[in-house]
C-alpha cells in the first residue's frame, strides 16, 4: 500500500514539474518580437522604455501591454470629475499553507475506515502588484511594488 502511494505521489510530482516546465513567461522582448509593428510606432524613448519594462506618462494601451502585459483582470471602467477613465491591475497569487482538520470516511486497503483527518493543503490568495490608470487611452498614473 505504500508502494502504491508513493508512486501516486512519485507520478504527480513529475506531472506538476511537466506542466511548470511548459509555462513560458511572457517578456517586453518576447512580446515586443510577436507584435513589431505595435513596437516600431512608438517613440525611440518609449521604445527603451518597454524594452526595459518601463512604463511612463502619455503611453498608449498597446505600448504598456508590450511592456507589462496584459492585466490579470478585466479593466476597470469609470467616471471620476466627468472624466471616464480605465484601470488595469497585475496580479500574483502568493501560495498560502492551510492546515485542515476534517472528518475521514473510507480506507484505501479494504474495510471501512471511519474517523478524525489532519492535513495541510495550499491556497492561491490575489496580490495586487500593480496598476495603471487610464484616460483617453493614455497612461496617467501608475504604481507597481515589488
Amino acid at each position: 500500500m505504500k508502494s502504491r502511494l508513493a508512486t501516486i505521489s512519485f507520478l504527480l510530482a513529475g506531472l506538476c514539474v511537466a506542466m511548470l516546465a511548459s509555462c513560458q513567461t511572457s517578456t517586453p522582448m518576447s512580446r515586443i518580437s510577436k507584435n513589431p509593428v505595435i513596437y516600431q510606432v512608438l517613440s525611440p524613448e518609449q521604445q527603451l522604455m518597454v524594452q526595459q519594462g518601463k512604463i511612463c506618462e502619455g503611453m498608449s494601451k498597446e505600448a504598456v501591454f508590450l511592456a507589462w502585459g496584459n492585466p490579470n483582470t478585466e479593466p476597470v471602467l469609470g467616471q471620476q470629475n466627468g472624466v471616464s477613465y480605465e484601470k488595469w491591475v497585475y496580479l500574483i497569487y502568493q501560495p498560502v499553507m492551510m492546515n485542515t482538520v476534517g472528518f475521514s470516511a473510507g480506507c484505501w486497503g479494504g474495510g471501512p475506515c471511519y474517523g478524525p483527518a489532519v492535513g495541510t493543503s495550499t491556497a492561491y490568495v490575489p496580490q495586487e502588484t500593480a496598476w495603471v490608470m487610464f484616460e483617453n487611452d493614455k497612461v496617467t498614473s501608475w504604481e507597481r511594488r515589488k
